[in-house]
């Protein structure tokens, strides 16, 4: 169903309360030239009426509705959820009047964006252009772009002009220069140019109008050149649409560097200002769309969408002996003690049996079963193997579970000692805060903990020379506890940069914030509806992901957690195996030393208790 509303504005204000009150007989015999307007007026209007009824559902509405007492309770008044206006009629007999009225005209009531027609019925009017002119720069004031204003010429009534304006022409740029659109002519009912639409296109062409952009710099979203110019993923996206739509770029960098708060003029700061106050007429460089910017300013289509994640520091590295124990979680190796605690204290218990029964579990074996244990569970091989049959299930069992441990851990080590020699730092923004690391970013990603004002009280915000400079070594040290917040294209862009000179950023496993990025200006700004649609055919095309992979490529991701390029093994990953070989050396040594002491004092005694014998 489509809406017509027909907000009437005539020349004084008893005129609007005639229509108000239907005309009722009482009022029609002040004025006799009042009376005859006002009886012209809505016989217009019933003519309007009975040719739409068929096809519109038609809203009529008295011009001083909202400001005038006498009609404040008037049930034409808008409502709270009702469709803002997008078609409109408006019968103006006084343009200052019109002025008036439109000085009132607020987003929440009309669509700036929609069709407004403007039937000029004054018969006083003689200089049609001025009062073109006064309609259309009213309109204008709230960007209003597609209106078209009819006026009958006193000389030739049967002909009525439509005039419009162009805000952006070759001679002139973002003002208004009413021109004569069309013609209708009454003796013969039709359009003089049937060709043209009542409503054309105005902003395809902007005749190299300078467009002014606040910005700044922001890897590598926004990179300013030299002598203006602006590089970066949404720098060439800027560019294409300079080029589509023929303007010239005036870039204002905002100082410092900040999107600021959208908020009310007065309270607005840093780039949002610059778009509050009309200073610029949009705003680009990662501007994530959110609630409270909406509110103030005209977003764009999100053309883009990139991930904040957490950069942080590679995590303490392994020690030898953590190294060695890596494989087997703790589950295993307690279970691998228990299986050797079983064995040693069952061989105990059968050391104090008869012979028969150690020779039936052991075997004719020479050796200690301790040590043969162990042996085979190393990888070893026994002299004499057992010739009974009990002895060798026994045996058999013990090297088939330790084979299979035995190659796990060895195919374990092998691939760990190729891949992550770190600790893994913690992958969320609580654990993060809750193991004492401290959270940095830029002020101009603080909105993302808005709806955490705990997160929001322990974040540390950071310069972009004081990151380059201290924040960025910092984070190339491992006993550092802190992370960052960036871009995921940032952290690909500084390490395709940086990595000549050894430095990484390195990338936490969670996402902390999906941003669709858009571009602002003004609310009801006549260049959003236009750039929505070059967004969009740029997006289809693939061109935005294209202009992004020149600067954001994944090959540059590295993650703390992730695994590295396979190489081979060095000697300093078998630190754990030359721990463990001096360990063993050491008890050893330890073990015969004590055993040649206690052997010396064993002859030694035995040498005395015989020298006492023979004397």
């Amino acid at each position: 169903m489509v809406w017509l509303w027909f907000p009437v504005f005539l020349l004084r204000q008893q005129s609007v309360h005639v229509l108000g009150q239907l005309v009722q007989p009482g009022h029609l015999s002040a004025n006799q030239a009042l009376v005859e307007a006002t009886v012209a007026i809505l016989d217009l209007i019933g003519a309007i009426l009975q040719r739409s009824a068929p096809h519109l559902d038609v809203l009529l509405e008295s011009c001083l509705g909202a400001s005038h007492p006498q009609f404040a309770g008037s049930p034409n008044r808008t409502e709270e959820g009702q469709l803002r206006r997008f078609y409109n009629l408006f019968v103006v007999d006084d343009p200052g009047a019109f002025r008036r009225v439109t000085n009132e005209m607020n987003k929440d009531m009309f669509d700036y964006s929609g069709y407004y027609t403007v039937l000029v019925v004054s018969s006083a009017q003689t200089d049609p252009v001025r009062t073109a002119q006064a309609i259309l720069a009213a309109l204008w004031m709230h960007y209003v772009v597609n209106v078209a204003v009819l006026l009958v010429l006193p000389a030739h009534e049967s002909m009525a002009l439509v005039y419009t304006h162009f805000p952006f022409g070759k001679e002139h740029c973002e003002s208004v220069r009413p021109v004569i659109w069309n013609a209708y002519d009454g003796k013969v009912g039709r359009f003089l140019h049937p060709q043209r639409a009542l409503f054309p296109a105005k902003l395809d062409n902007f005749y190299g109008c300078p467009l002014s952009v606040a910005t700044f710099s922001i890897y590598p979203f926004i990179i300013p050149g030299p002598s203006g110019q602006l590089e970066g993923i949404e720098g060439l996206l800027l560019d294409a649409l300079r080029k589509r739509f023929n303007f010239r770029l005036q870039v204002l960098l905002v100082d410092p560097p900040d999107w600021g708060v959208a908020g009310p003029r007065a309270n607005a700061t840093g780039a949002s200002l610059y778009i509050r106050q009309r200073r610029a007429n949009l705003t680009i460089g990662y501007w994530a769309t959110t609630l409270h910017r909406n509110q103030y300013m005209e977003g764009s289509v999100a053309y883009y969408t990139s991930l904040l994640v957490l950069a942080v520091p590679p995590g303490a590295p392994y020690s030898a002996l953590e190294k060695f124990r890596f494989p087997f979680l703790a589950p295993v190796w307690l279970l691998l003690l228990v299986m050797l605690a079983v064995g040693f204290l069952s061989i105990g218990l059968l050391q104090r049996r008869p012979a028969p029964i150690r020779r039936l579990v052991f075997g004719s074996t020479t050796g200690s079963p301790w040590l043969s244990m162990i042996y085979l569970l190393l990888g070893g091989s026994l002299v004499r193997p057992p010739r009974r049959n009990f002895a060798r299930a026994l045996l058999l069992h013990w090297l088939a579970g330790t084979l299979i441990l035995r190659n796990a851990y060895t195919g374990s080590m092998f691939k760990y000692l190729q891949t992550a020699r770190n600790h893994s730092t913690p992958e969320t923004v609580p654990s993060l805060l809750e193991a004492g690391y401290e959270l940095y970013m830029y002020r101009n990603y603080s909105f993302v903990f808005d709806a955490h004002p705990d997160v929001q009280g322990q974040v540390r915000l950071v310069s972009a020379a004081k990151f380059r400079n201290e924040t960025l070594l910092r984070l190339q040290h491992s006993h550092q506890r802190l992370a960052v917040l960036i871009p995921i294209e940032t952290l690909t862009f500084l390490n395709r940069n940086l990595s000549r000179r050894g430095v990484l950023l390195r990338l936490a496993r969670d996402r902390v914030y999906v941003a669709k990025l858009a571009i602002y200006s003004q609310h009801a700004s006549p260049l959003i509806a236009p750039f929505n649609r070059a967004l969009e055919m740029f997006a289809s095309a693939g061109l935005i992901a294209r202009w992004a992979g020149r600067y954001h490529q994944v090959q540059f991701l590295v993650a703390q957690h992730g695994r590295r390029k396979t190489e081979s093994i060095s000697l300093a990953d078998m630190g754990g195996c030359f721990a463990l070989l001096v360990i063993g050396l050491a008890v050893s040594s330890f073990t015969f030393a004590a055993e040649q002491c206690a052997s010396h004092k064993f002859r030694s005694k035995r040498l005395k208790s015989a020298t006492k014998q023979q004397k």
